[in-house]
């Protein structure tokens, strides 16, 4: 760690941590959350539901195909 670097409060652990390993903005500005917490409260929930709302939809599309093929009674 750089002697000058300034330490900033992560929001979600409260750890004192360089500049450096708090996220970036596209700004350049630095949002107040480690790369840890970032990780673990957006980046990791938003990944499961995307892979939550692929599942739901391969089940409505293999539900539907099921439907399709059923023949009528005379």
């Amino acid at each position: 760690m750089n002697e000058s670097e300034e330490l900033m409060q992560c929001t979600k652990c409260g750890e004192w941590l360089p500049r450096s390993k708090l996220e970036l903005m596209k700004t350049g500005t630095r949002r107040r959350v480690c790369n840890h917490c970032k990780w673990l409260y957006y980046v990791k929930p938003a990944r499961e539901r995307a892979w939550l709302r692929e599942l739901e939809q391969r089940r409505a599309v293999a539900h539907q195909q099921k439907h399709s093929f059923r023949l009528s009674k005379p």
